[in-house]
């Protein structure tokens, strides 16, 4: 900047002014002009409506006003009492001149040669601070898209306690937090909060502490509990009107979608934390969790003890799964049961009473191509298939073991319809205890099978 100014100095005309302007998004911009007194073109033609970036020049020796037109660029010169002057331009993309050019009446002998040159400068108008802020797009984040997303569901989140006892001594309480999803005071809880899973019995003999965020209690009741899912109903009465919270669908959840956990950490009522969903299909063999197969939604929501049961938001304010549990060594690793998965349980508790699963006795891995071209190295036996379900092991003296599947079978089929994935054998065989079901097997030289397996009803302690 001294450089470019001690140029400027150089100049043997006294009344050349000196002050250097510079874009503040751009590149430098510097020239000088003496102080001929020449006639000024005033009647050109002005771009008043394009958005403007402003220079300030100083020190003018005469007072003197010239506007001046060039394809996209447009210098204002002018001078008042204090002798400044300003200089508007909009943006350029690229552009490069010199004074001469601009101003050909305008270039004594004196003035300065230096080029004037803009690379990418950036436009903007002027905000109007009283002009409200565009919503976001839908499905776009806002500064309150989980404030709102939090504040539909919120009133509807309980807190719940449930004495726990000893050999007939309260030695503490479980503590939860709960969704009411109807407003007959039905409420959707974690099993482990209000039934017994370590050996200790429930003192409250299935009755619950309910209580509200507007701060009404309740004492409710155990309707339903489903271990296997980790999924209870408890029930409430009121003769005044209950908020609810709505149910969503987990199916469209994306990894990297916001989401919001709320419930009672600690028994703090009220609080709320977001995060992003990080896996939409974790297994619960992933987790090292035995028994039968389960999935959850995988979300690095903070969620603590006392949050086991709160509800999972998308930011339209549905409920798209249930926290269930976290990752103690770790942070950001928390659990939801899916909301479709909850659903299902739900609807079962009202038909059925309870939840029915069938089960068949195969453990089974889904095939990709990648998959299928590492057997095929290791067996050159392997049946040829582009997808399928492959079955590493039989349960002895299970249904499937007794319809003939053998280790090493790839099912391509099942009651009728073609899978390539556990989850879709899972939907199709839905909740059909002793019902035979046709599933097509491929073996090796590609063999294809029909073997006839009936499902029968899993144990719940399995």
């Amino acid at each position: 900047m001294r450089r470019i100014l001690s140029k400027f100095s150089l100049v043997k005309d006294k009344s050349v002014f000196r002050l250097v302007a510079l874009a503040a998004a751009g590149s430098g911009v510097a020239y000088g002009l003496g102080t001929n007194n020449s006639e000024i073109a005033r009647n050109q033609p002005k771009n008043l409506n394009q958005p403007k970036i402003c220079l300030s020049l100083s020190n003018l020796s005469t007072p003197r006003a010239f506007d001046y037109l060039a394809r996209d660029v447009t210098c204002c010169f002018f001078s008042n009492l204090d002798w400044s002057s300003r200089v508007s331009i909009p943006a350029l993309q690229h552009y490069t001149f010199s004074p001469k050019s601009l101003f050909p009446s305008l270039a004594p002998s004196g003035y300065v040669n230096t080029r004037l040159f803009f690379s990418s400068v950036s436009a903007a108008p002027e905000a109007d601070v009283n002009k409200e802020s565009p919503k976001p797009c839908c499905g776009c984040l806002g500064r309150d898209t989980i404030a709102n997303a939090a504040a539909k569901v919120g009133p509807a989140v309980v807190n719940l306690s449930v004495p726990k006892g000893f050999h007939g001594m309260t030695v503490g309480k479980s503590i939860g937090s709960g969704t009411i999803i109807d407003g007959d005071g039905t409420i959707l809880t974690c099993a482990h909060v209000v039934v017994d899973f370590q050996g200790f019995t429930s003192s409250s003999k299935g009755k619950v502490d309910v209580t509200l965020q507007d701060g009404r209690s309740f004492e409710g009741t155990v309707v339903n509990a489903d271990l296997h899912s980790d999924i209870a109903i408890v029930k409430i009465n009121s003769k005044t009107p209950l908020p609810t919270a709505k149910l969503g669908s987990s199916s469209s959840l994306r990894p990297g979608d916001w989401v919001v956990a709320l419930g009672c950490p600690l028994s703090l009522q009220n609080t709320i934390t977001a995060g992003i969903v990080s896996c939409v299909d974790r297994k619960s063999s992933d987790l090292g969790l035995g028994g039968m197969r389960r999935e959850y939604l995988q979300t690095d929501c903070a969620i603590n003890a006392g949050n086991s049961g709160g509800p999972l938001v998308n930011i339209d304010g549905e409920i798209i799964g249930v926290n269930i549990m976290k990752v103690l060594a770790a942070d950001g690793l928390s659990f939801s049961v899916p909301i479709d998965s909850v659903t299902k349980i739900i609807e079962h508790f009202k038909t059925k009473g309870r939840v029915v699963r069938p089960w068949l006795g195969l453990k089974m891995l889904d095939l990709n191509d990648m998959i299928v071209a590492q057997l095929k190295e290791k067996d050159l036996m392997f049946p040829d298939v582009t997808k399928g379900v492959l079955v590493p092991m039989v349960s002895p003296g299970s249904p499937a073991e007794r319809a003939g599947f053998h280790p090493g079978d790839v099912v391509v089929e099942f009651d009728g319809k073609p899978v390539g994935s556990i989850k879709e054998v899972i939907e199709i065989m839905g909740d059909k205890v002793g019902q035979p079901i046709n599933v097509v097997v491929k073996r090796a030289k590609n063999a294809r099978v029909t073997l006839t397996v009936i499902p029968e009803e899993a144990n719940p302690d399995m």
